[in-house]
């Protein structure tokens, strides 16, 4: 888990670092920066990953009386099976797809279109990094569901009695997968509009990050629903920001709503 986090800092300050050095596009680009977007989106993701650090104090790894009380009846039935899955291989194999993918972005800095306007790719894409991070690692630490690997004779206790044991939902790998997936294949779609490569691009990379998740399944680290969850958020949060910054989309509103008894809803806008 850690070389992934370091990942993620790592393509984060790459894709930066690019977009600092390049001029902007000639071409008319189908997205636009924004104050107001930008200052939200990027806050939220900053806000979120700072709940991270509080909520992970909180965090109480398995004793071996709770490990030998888990039983694989006690799963719903359509999770059961990923509790007999074990498999290191598999959870190298995952990394060694996610992490080319999370950098596949940096595609961009060779197209025609997007070479020279990598600085505003460079943000959104980011962005999108920063949110799907930070709800990623704030939903593992409040809601600290057992990996299926738990239930599993075959994982060492070591693994069993790790914090990381109890951070399931929902799998890490599969969410910045399809984040990075959705993220490529619709912005090469807002830049190449009718190119026959598009499908091609949709095709590769869900397919490429469909298979991440089946791994984290094989490896006994996530359950289904927890992969589910995964690619569903991932997908969102590489179609959404992408989606925020094209032009004529108007700026993300933020409104607060006195409630009763001292409360308040805070309510966006796009």
């Amino acid at each position: 888990m850690k070389q992934d986090k370091i990942s993620m800092y790592l393509v984060t300050l790459l894709m930066l670092a690019a977009a600092a050095v390049l001029p902007r596009s000639v071409y008319p680009s189908p997205y636009g920066l924004s104050a107001v977007t930008d200052s939200i989106l990027a806050g939220s993701g900053a806000a979120l990953y700072g709940i991270s650090f509080y909520t992970e104090k909180n965090i109480d790894p398995l004793t071996d009386s709770e490990i030998e009380r888990l039983s694989k009846k006690d799963i719903n039935r359509f999770d059961r099976s990923a509790a007999y899955n074990w498999s290191p291989a598999a959870d190298r194999w995952s990394t060694g797809i996610v992490l080319p993918l999370m950098i596949s972005p940096l595609a961009f800095l060779t197209g025609n279109r997007t070479e020279n306007d990598f600085i505003t790719i460079g943000i959104i894409y980011s962005e999108s990094l920063l949110i799907t991070e930070g709800l990623n690692r704030t939903t593992k630490n409040i809601v600290q569901r057992k990996r299926p690997y738990t239930y599993n004779s075959d994982a060492p206790i070591s693994e069993k009695k790790d914090k990381d044991a109890v951070l399931s939902f929902y799998s890490y790998h599969t969410a910045h997968a399809f984040n990075s997936a959705v993220f490529v294949s619709t912005v090469f779609s807002d830049y190449y509009p009718d190119s026959i490569w598009r499908y091609t691009v949709w095709g590769t990379s869900i397919s490429a990050a469909s298979i991440t998740g089946y791994l984290r399944y094989r490896a006994g680290k996530h359950f289904p629903t927890d992969i589910i969850a995964g690619a569903a958020i991932g997908s969102l949060t590489g179609w959404m920001v992408p989606a925020l910054h094209r032009r004529g989309s108007g700026d993300i509103s933020v409104s607060v709503i006195p409630g009763e008894q001292n409360s308040f809803a805070v309510i966006m806008s796009f």
